[in-house]
């Protein structure tokens, strides 16, 4: 008795409009179960049902109360060992069940006996007509968090938030919708002292109406030899996420006081390195990107958290790449998955460049505000997003805090915006570099290089400098020259 309480089995599902015949592993987010194959290289997938246990009785009522016609799904329960030997002779006896009844029967999950669970619970709903459905979120109108239930002096005065900044870098609109800021500088206060440093943040509705703020603080590295709300990360799954932030196949989170589960992705904020997770249905699969149709085979291999690579993407501007397509929580939905998103111990979230951020889901370039500190004008903007190279001035940029000026270009081999000395879109026989007035600047401040002229003067160098400017400058680097030792001259 105590071995069968730990067998598992799994359900094997038939839409009846398309005869598509599978294994669940989830639901949709209209409800629908979520199918796929019966191959070995996929049983992370599949929905795992202890017998005995009440997870199936859970899934099934879900899939009731959340899915508009059910009648369109037919469910058998069999048993996980072997699923795929399984699952090609459910697919005959399912191509006449009427003359296979009798053994369809042993596995039929009856779903009337769900149907008057939910009746007994809500006769009232019922007796009007009403469909028998959650009333969490998913269930009611979209709303955005009310900002006037924020408490602003108070964020300022613990994290040093200020909304004005929010609100002009663009993150207010993201966090007020459910979303995440980029990287901000905050400033928590821990007694009558304070210090700074980098988060994303978040705001989290309460149970009587207040908004809270939550940062989410970098890591050195992701956390993954721990469990993560009860799911332990199998080698595989590690190798993944390290490998491109994405885990690679749906999981399976059990709430430990209801014992119900969620299907969900499970990616890595790669500004932040935390573990984070999104449950299916919350994820819409597109049936295309740009102009690119997907193939109802890759919608199903996303779906399944699945990569599907090396896709040619055509735009709606007509521009086409090659890109490897992937769900990601903090995208909360399809990306072009990073080509050097390989995560390191060593390489801190703020240095590593995320494809995803700097363009959309539909692979168009995103345009920044600013680069450096310096606002884009509406048409450098305009330029940047159609992959034209601008030119920007007096960036703050170079390790000394010495503005700087660079050409500056989306390099889609790199999923990320290139600086340049010069313009890379001129030949350099015809090239006149109005950013070579900071090249030495840069090399000497930033690239740890030596200027001759200015070796010793002792100062970062200045935009366009590259000779002492003032007596006090000239002094130091004649005492500097002429304390030369002697040697012999090559």
């Amino acid at each position: 008795m105590e071995q069968d309480k730990k067998e598992k089995d799994v359900l094997i599902v038939k839409d009846e409009r398309t005869g598509e015949v599978g294994v669940a592993a989830g639901m949709n987010k209209d409800g629908s179960p979520q199918i796929t194959n019966g191959k070995k290289s996929n049983v992370q997938d599949f929905l795992h049902f202890d017998r005995g246990g009440n997870m199936l009785d859970n899934f099934m009522l879900n899939f009731l109360r959340q899915y508009k016609d059910p009648k369109h799904f037919g469910f058998y329960r069999v048993a996980a060992e072997g699923a795929e030997n399984v699952l090609t002779v459910m697919k005959e006896l399912l191509k006449d069940p009427e003359a296979n009844k009798e053994l369809l029967d042993q596995h039929r999950v009856d779903t009337a006996k769900y149907e008057q669970q939910l009746k007994e619970k809500n006769p009232e709903a019922n007796a009007q007509g009403q469909d028998d459905k959650p009333t969490g979120q998913n269930n009611r109108p979209y709303q955005p968090i009310d900002e006037n239930r924020i408490n602003w002096q108070q964020l300022e005065e613990r994290w040093g938030v200020n909304r004005q900044a929010l609100e002009e870098s663009g993150d207010l609109k993201k966090m007020l919708n459910y979303g995440k800021s980029g990287l901000v500088t905050v400033s928590p206060k821990f007694g009558e002292e304070r210090f700074e440093t980098e988060a994303r943040l978040a705001f989290r509705t309460l149970p009587d109406g207040g908004v809270q703020l939550i940062p989410h603080l970098i890591r050195k590295e992701p956390q993954l030899d721990k469990t993560f709300e009860g799911y332990t990360f199998s080698t595989d799954d590690k190798e993944n996420l390290m490998k491109t932030g994405n885990m690679g196949h749906v999981a399976q989170l059990t709430n430990k006081n209801t014992g119900e589960t969620t299907p969900v992705y499970i990616s890595i904020d790669r500004l932040t390195n935390n573990i984070v997770a999104i449950p299916v249905y919350k994820v819409r699969i597109p049936d295309k990107i740009g102009d690119t149709l997907l193939t109802d085979q890759e919608k199903r291999e996303l779906r399944a958290g699945h990569p599907v690579r090396d896709k040619e993407i055509v735009l709606a501007n007509g521009k086409m790449f090659i890109a490897t397509l992937q769900v990601n929580v903090e995208q909360r939905g399809i990306e072009f998955v990073p080509r050097h998103s390989q995560l390191k111990q060593e390489t801190t979230p703020k240095q590593s460049a995320s494809y995803f951020q700097w363009m959309d889901p539909n692979g168009n370039i995103r345009a920044p505000k600013t680069f450096g500190g310096v606002a884009l004008t509406p048409e450098q903007q305009s330029d940047y997003t159609a992959g034209k190279t601008i030119l920007v001035k007096d960036m703050v940029r170079d390790k000394q805090g010495e503005p700087f000026t660079a050409y500056i270009k989306f390099n889609r081999e790199e999923g990320r915006p290139k600086y340049y000395p010069s313009n890379p879109d001129i030949s350099k026989a015809k090239q006149i570099t109005p950013a070579s007035e900071s090249r030495t600047q840069v090399a000497v401040n930033s690239e740890g290089k030596t200027n001759e002229a200015t070796k010793h003067i002792g100062e970062p160098l200045q935009q366009g400098q590259a000779a002492p400017i003032n007596p006090q400058q000239q002094q130091r680097q004649a005492r500097g020259t002429q304390n030369k030792p002697k040697g012999v001259g090559i």
